[in-house]
């Protein structure tokens, strides 16, 4: 089972300078998180066809102050909706390992949530890529 950690390995190899900014990891990799976590909310066995996190999402504004508040939300969603999963846990922890959110740091408003929606539409690549070969792993 391919996990979104060896995509983004892979990515962060062939697009070093693109992802040198944690910030702009942090954000691809939140935008991946928040994908997830709104795939598997409709799909919970908890509340079927949950859009309560996504509804909430389209809200907030995709910013590096915000970056944190939305990760924290997806993972309460992650908790209460028991989406546990292999994918859900390995991108949890790439955020955890590669985001940090440094106040220094100038990065604009639009390169971050150009990086939060790129992360959300490789993640849907990553999935119909690995769904095609017969993998299903959330």
């Amino acid at each position: 089972m391919k996990l979104f950690s060896d995509y983004f390995e892979e990515l962060l190899e062939k697009q070093s300078d693109y992802f040198k900014d944690d910030l702009i990891k942090g954000a691809y990799l939140i935008g991946a998180y928040s994908k997830s976590i709104i795939n598997s909310s409709f799909t919970s066995e908890v509340s079927k066809e949950n859009k309560t996190f996504e509804k909430w999402l389209s809200n907030q504004k995709i910013i590096a102050p915000n970056l944190k508040k939305i990760f924290n939300k997806a993972n309460e969603f992650e908790r209460k909706l028991k989406l546990g999963s292999a994918t859900n846990s390995d991108l949890s922890q790439l955020i955890t390992t590669h985001f940090c959110n440094e106040k220094s740091k100038s990065v604009s408003r639009y390169e971050i949530s150009f990086a939060f929606i790129r992360g959300m539409n490789d993640y849907v690549k990553f999935k119909k890529d690995n769904q095609q070969s017969g993998e299903n792993n959330e």
